[in-house]
């Protein structure tokens, strides 16, 4: 087993540091006097910076894995949807780093993620159409080629002890499939012929029930990466918590070396029939 490089973990506090915004960009919005400035360090992908506030969930491993696994999806004048968008950071890296010219969507739950979003697409000199909105809400009629999905898949109990989910709900369940089934359920009639989902897995969360849904829908899973991963230390102060859910198979991880390793695994599903 081998583990990412820790560069491409959740951010430390120390980078994430305050910051007074001027906003400059021509919105029609009311924007905040503060935002949080997020430095995202990755060897495989590059340094980048953005804005973030409170209500914005602050990227993880997890991001890393879904922009690296998305990369060579994209084809030319392809439309995509970054759902759960958080601050923007998949689909910005990928318009960023991605040759291809292709119409960027996103979305999140966050009361401030049309401002934050057009911030940082703007830094980046990236076109984006972002909405606020619960899964599917504000698509309504859309179709898209590829859906990029990170809305939260962890485990509601352990969401509620880790450092990943400050401010912010994770109304997940018990096996933190809740959310991440009805993405798969309602996924295909946002998709296009052939249009494909892709979406990760935590190990802390019901990765059996999630993938059996996964098939029931789409009958067409493919893993595209797996990335092992030391769990935060709030995790391992809370270890018989997690040895319950182990045990009750709604989470999976291993114990090595006084430390919790857990993964990310990341999907493709299509409506192809390849």
């Amino acid at each position: 087993m081998e583990l990412v490089d820790t560069r491409d973990l959740k951010s430390l506090d120390r980078n994430i540091v305050p910051v007074q915004v001027r906003p400059r960009v021509p919105y029609n919005l009311i924007m905040k006097n503060t935002y949080q400035k997020y430095a995202f360090k990755s060897k495989s992908i590059g340094d980048f910076e953005f804005f973030i506030d409170e209500e914005t969930f602050t990227p993880t491993q997890t991001t890393t894995a879904i922009i690296n696994s998305s990369l060579t999806m994209i084809n030319n004048e392809d439309k995509i949807l970054d759902l759960g968008c958080g601050c923007g950071i998949v689909g910005i890296i990928i318009a960023n780093l991605n040759n291809e010219k292709f119409k960027l969507f996103a979305s999140d739950i966050s009361n401030s993620v049309e401002e934050i979003v057009k911030l940082n697409a703007e830094k980046y000199n990236v076109e984006i159409d972002v909405r606020k909105s619960d899964i599917f809400n504000a698509w309504k009629g859309y179709r898209f080629n590829t859906i990029i999905n990170d809305i939260s898949g962890v485990s509601e109990e352990i969401a509620k002890i880790s450092p990943w989910f400050k401010n912010i709900s994770c109304d997940t369940g018990a096996g933190g499939d809740n959310l991440i089934n009805k993405v798969l359920k309602q996924s295909p009639d946002f998709l296009h012929e052939n249009g494909k989902l892709i979406f990760p897995i935590i190990s802390f969360s019901n990765e059996k029930e999630i993938l059996q849904l996964a098939n029931e829908v789409y009958g067409n899973v493919k893993l595209l990466k797996k990335d092992f991963w030391p769990a935060p230390k709030e995790l391992l102060d809370n270890i018989d918590l997690l040895r319950k859910l182990k045990k009750e198979g709604l989470v999976s991880f291993e114990e090595k070396f006084g430390s919790i390793i857990g993964y990310t695994a990341v999907y493709e599903v299509s409506l192809s029939s390849d």
